[in-house]
């Protein structure tokens, strides 16, 4: 830090620890600092490791490289998609109310989209994923109850041969959601004669997580969250149902993400 003090200006530096000694707080003149100041080979292995974000230093001050580093993680396995999905117990405290699995599966959903290619709503469409590579998916419906169920979470976890083609597939999703974007769709059940109208609001992307909202018209306050982000080689697509969803798909979104990191 520089500080003017009688006509001079001086360096200030903290209280720190290099090459194992300790620096104590001092001001002097530029000429002094760089002459008492040395920058020892512990200090550019510091810079290196800050960098290069793959190291770890003993509390000596010794800088030694971490066992993982320049490496991929490890991508996660067909086998394990089932146990990275969110218990009923975890999901229930996420939302506020007891859930218990309603159905589970091994595939994906088939509905069609809009003619423009709008399927926003849907989580985990074969549609969706056509082409992308994706190698297994496991999906499972939560409900606080089998009809007129007042919390609805749809989970699933979309695995991929590795990261690079998972982030490809979530790459093209901010685009494909926009087409939805505060639209009002029917989205009736097949052989229902009435509409069933939703609005939708504006998809977002904030820190790697992709929302959309859809809001049931003629059930005020019912609506779903749909949620998709992207953590190694895996996918969460999710979407949450409630009265006043708010974020409650993101939460549970994000606690998938943490049990896809501890695998």
């Amino acid at each position: 830090m520089l500080t003017t003090l009688g006509g001079r200006q001086l360096i200030t530096t903290q209280v720190g620890v290099l090459e194992g000694r300790a620096v104590r707080a001092y001001s002097l003149s530029k000429r002094q600092w760089r002459s008492s100041f040395r920058f020892g080979p512990a200090y550019f292995a510091m810079v290196a490791c800050v960098l290069t974000a793959g190291c770890t230093v003993s509390t000596n001050g010794t800088v030694v490289a971490a066992p993982t580093l320049g490496q991929a993680p490890r991508p996660v396995p067909t086998a394990a998609l089932s146990s990275v999905l969110l218990s009923p117990r975890e999901a229930s405290s996420v939302v506020g109310a007891s859930l218990s699995v309603a159905s589970s599966r091994q595939g994906l959903y088939e509905n069609r989209p809009l003619d423009d290619g709008c399927l926003v709503w849907g989580q985990a469409q074969r549609h969706t994923y056509e082409g992308s590579g994706w190698t297994a998916v496991r999906v499972e419906e939560l409900r606080d109850r089998p009809d007129n169920a007042d919390h609805i979470i749809y989970q699933a976890a979309v695995a991929f041969p590795d990261a690079a083609s998972a982030q490809e597939l979530f790459a093209g999703q901010e685009a494909a959601w926009s087409r939805c974007d505060d639209r009002r769709v029917d989205l009736r059940d097949p052989g229902d004669p009435d509409a069933h109208y939703w609005s939708l609001n504006t998809a977002t992307e904030q820190r790697g997580v992709l929302t959309i909202t859809r809001s049931q018209e003629d059930n005020p306050g019912w609506s779903c969250q749909r949620v998709m982000t992207v953590t190694n080689n895996v996918v969460v697509d999710l979407a949450a149902c409630a009265m006043d969803v708010n974020d409650r798909g993101v939460e549970l979104a994000l606690l998938i993400v943490d049990k896809i990191a501890g695998e």
